[in-house]
């Protein structure tokens, strides 16, 4: 009984799905998801990155990056999607037309409306700050 307990408590918190998902329309080839607190993201997908990406990994999620762009694998189709910024993680420069913005005496980084704030190894995606969104 505790072993099953156990196991629907990971399930329900996530343990063994995806902690983001989305999927590939048959019809028009374009991807939909999008986490709160940024809008979804709607892409065509593509067959390969853009040469010069940097591959992030966040738990158990692989992302790629490419200035101020985040994508992820289509498993099934061998594709990539651009996806929605994952909050928390770390980027090693912002991309071209970032805005500077302080807040409540706090530095923040803009741009394309998804926030970021500058730790010790580069720039992290943040939750807006309270207030904003």
């Amino acid at each position: 009984m505790k072993k099953i307990l156990l196991v629907l408590i990971f399930i329900w918190m996530g343990g063994l799905l995806p902690a983001r998902a989305f999927d590939l329309d048959e019809n028009t080839g374009f991807c939909t998801f999008g986490p709160y607190p940024y809008p979804p993201a709607l892409s065509p997908a593509i067959d390969n990155l853009p040469e010069g990406f940097n591959t992030i990994i966040l738990g158990t999620e692989t992302f790629y990056y490419f200035n101020g762009t985040f994508f992820q694998k289509i498993v099934r189709d061998a594709k990539y999607a651009v996806v929605s910024p994952p909050i928390g993680a770390v980027v090693f420069n912002l991309p071209e037309g970032h805005q500077y913005m302080l807040i409540d005496g706090r530095a923040f980084y803009v741009v394309g409306g998804v926030y970021y704030k500058k730790v010790l190894n580069g720039y992290k995606v943040i939750l807006p700050p309270p207030g904003i969104y």
